[in-house]
């Protein structure tokens, strides 16, 4: 399972997690659970064959639960998303539109693997994007509950409203402040992945913010033994190690939360 927190700021919906995967009674910290997935919306081709373009900008994504349901929903809907075509007139194509879609693409998913495994494979997984009709960035929660019922539901109305979902959750709400701020998050994320009464959340932070119209999931860094003396770790990959040696490769530019010092 997983603990996974997204909340509205001012001017953003920010997302993090841990990186825990759990497979029965095994566990793996190799979980992308923080993600971004492009869309576009394009209207009604011109004489000339090209077609304007409605919406465009990022999906942010976070998941708990089933992660074979959420990585195959991200992958098989990844590629939809990025051409969507609307008319105006007759379609929503703001984020009400999106959402359809990607409940339309969970349902299906979801419901096809749990009846392939013969088990109830819960879902939470919440996106959010800009919304074009209504200029604001946007949240959702969707889920597979432990019957099979798929559901959708807006969140995040509100500057200050938190969503917490995950095997994690009762622990991290017992000890998240209210009114938290983007270091209180970051704290209860890491003292729930350093509880040892919480064994199915571990592994590195991962983080996620907006920029305008832009997703950006990012890294973190932190004091370590590495080499380098610094880790960036995206999950289970530290970009700042032996790993990915900038020597004899591609410098890699993936941003980082630094914690070090204090979140950025």
């Amino acid at each position: 399972m997983t603990l996974c927190m997204v909340w509205r700021t001012n001017d953003n919906v920010c997302f993090a997690s841990d990186s825990r995967l759990s497979f029965n009674s095994i566990t793996c910290d190799a979980g992308i659970k923080i993600c971004k997935v492009p869309f576009t919306i394009y209207g009604p081709s011109a004489a000339n064959g090209s077609a304007p373009v409605l919406a465009s900008g990022d999906l942010g994504m976070g998941f708990a639960g089933s992660s074979v349901v959420a990585l195959m929903m991200k992958e098989a809907l990844a590629e939809i998303v990025s051409n969507l075509q609307a008319v105006p007139i007759f379609h929503d194509f703001g984020m009400d539109g999106i959402a359809n879609v990607m409940f339309r693409g969970f349902k299906v998913i979801a419901k096809s693997i749990s009846t392939a495994l013969f088990e109830k494979a819960a879902t939470c997984v919440v996106f959010a994007g800009y919304c074009e009709v209504e200029q604001r960035i946007r949240a959702f929660r969707m889920q597979l509950d432990k019957q099979n019922n798929a559901s959708i539901v807006e969140v995040l109305h509100a500057v200050g409203d938190v969503e917490v979902f995950g095997s994690g959750e009762k622990a991290a709400r017992v000890i998240l402040p209210s009114n938290p701020s983007q270091k209180d998050f970051v704290n209860v994320l890491q003292q729930v992945i350093d509880d040892p009464n919480v064994h199915d959340v571990g592994g590195n932070i991962q983080y996620g913010g907006f920029k305008g119209r832009r997703f950006q999931p990012v890294g973190v860094a932190v004091l370590g033994d590495s080499p380098n003396g610094v880790h960036y770790w995206r999950g289970p990959l530290d970009l700042n190690g032996p790993d990915f040696d900038h020597a004899n490769g591609l410098v890699l530019g993936f941003p980082c939360l630094d914690l070090i010092t204090k979140p950025i």
